[in-house]
């Protein structure tokens, strides 16, 4: 069973493709923000609205994973933030909704800017870090997940390149996702166009003739078996010719009968 089935002449008929530019501005106002993403300042209020769902979930998925071992907990929370965007973008491919790949696309480039600064931060630790699990808890100690995980790991050296390397990551993915409704906006100018502007003004298609054409010879046309049989007795047979059975061709017509002779 495949799972992506990609239409995109069918999606891009009949829409208006000037509504899908407003969208499209909104998507590229959202993407320059987060190109300037952190997590220290408030974000504008679109971004802002994803990133507290992102860390809801986030917290949520070191309580779920609670009793796996530590290192599986500790990073179980960004990359439940990655694998929500994922999802998004593959839900919106699988259900061919091709515009709003273009949100669920900046959803998962939120996600990569937040995981990577904090992954960045594994080091300086600069970031205020609040723990919702160890808030119920009732711990004042809170670990900084990527110190803890890349620490573990022996790859604390190499945080920041693995931070940047998942932001970039994410940007490649706004950006893709950007080109592509740009593509699809001239689709959808191009089908517009090529419509007619009254459908029901446009010339009906020419019907066919359905009898046979004519052919070249017209005595030779009547020269054929004819389709209904011919009457050979009675008044109705007078006014046909005798046709010869072998051949299908019409016979001489024998001369009446002398009506003076009895």
């Amino acid at each position: 069973m495949r799972l992506f089935t990609f239409d995109i002449e069918g999606y891009v008929k009949g829409k208006k493709w000037y509504w899908y530019a407003l969208l499209w501005a909104l998507g590229f106002y959202l993407f320059v923000q987060l190109l300037h993403f952190n997590l220290v300042d408030t974000p504008v209020l679109p971004i802002m609205v994803a990133q507290s769902l992102d860390f809801t979930i986030h917290e949520f998925a070191h309580i779920l994973t609670g009793f796996l071992p530590s290192l599986l907990t500790a990073s179980a929370g960004s990359f439940s933030e990655l694998l929500l965007g994922a999802g998004l973008v593959f839900g919106a491919l699988r259900g061919r909704a091709y515009f709003a790949l273009l949100i669920c696309a900046l959803w998962f480039m939120l996600a990569c800017q937040g995981v990577g600064i904090y992954m960045a931060d594994a080091v300086p630790q600069r970031l205020p870090l609040v723990s919702l699990g160890g808030a119920l808890s009732g711990s004042e100690t809170v670990i900084h997940d990527w110190h803890f995980v890349f620490g573990k790991l022996h790859l604390l050296g190499a945080s920041a390149f693995i931070g940047g390397t998942v932001r970039v990551i994410g940007d490649l993915v706004g950006l893709a996702a950007l080109s592509f409704t740009a593509w699809l906006l001239y689709k959808m100018a191009a089908a517009a166009q090529a419509e007619p502007a009254n459908p029901a003004a446009a010339p009906a298609p020419k019907r066919q003739a359905l009898r046979a054409p004519m052919p070249a010879d017209p005595e030779a046309f009547n020269a054929q078996k004819p389709i209904y049989p011919i009457p050979k007795q009675g008044l109705a047979a007078e006014h046909h010719a005798p046709v010869d059975e072998e051949t299908g061709e019409a016979a001489d017509k024998p001369a009446p009968p002398d009506a003076t002779k009895r």
